[in-house]
């Protein structure tokens, strides 16, 4: 990856990156509890949970692994770390993203639309 200064100062913007990850996992699962809702993704949900970090990601775990593993490759100074991270969140969009979409349209209709039209999949409100 790198040597030198760049590659001292990448490892605190890699912590920054890790701990942000980690804290979006803790965020969301507490949340998921909070609601009694589980958070392994194939069990099934009995409501679509908006609030908390929720409010401003549709998959926040998802998106807190991301972050976790792009630190980890930063901190490890592993450039394939990160590269395969690219299709690591293409495989999670087909096998865990996609299903889970299908699944919530169809178990709550127009309550998801409402949902996935004022929040983005990833990160912010639309």
């Amino acid at each position: 990856m790198s040597h030198g200064l760049l590659r001292w100062a990448l490892i605190p913007i890699g912590l920054i990156i890790f701990a942000v990850g980690v804290g979006f996992i803790i965020l969301a699962r507490r949340e998921l509890a909070r609601h009694g809702q589980p958070t392994d993704p194939g069990k099934p949900t009995r409501e679509i949970v908006k609030s908390g970090v929720f409010s401003t990601s549709r998959n926040p775990l998802y998106l807190g692994i991301v972050f976790l593993v792009a630190g980890l490759g930063l901190v490890l100074n592993s450039w394939w770390i990160i590269i395969f991270l690219v299709p690591e969140i293409i495989l999670c969009h087909i096998v865990l993203i996609f299903p889970e979409e299908r699944y919530l349209n169809s178990t709550f209709g127009e309550a998801y639309k409402a949902y996935r039209l004022s929040v983005y999949r990833w990160l912010g409100r639309k």
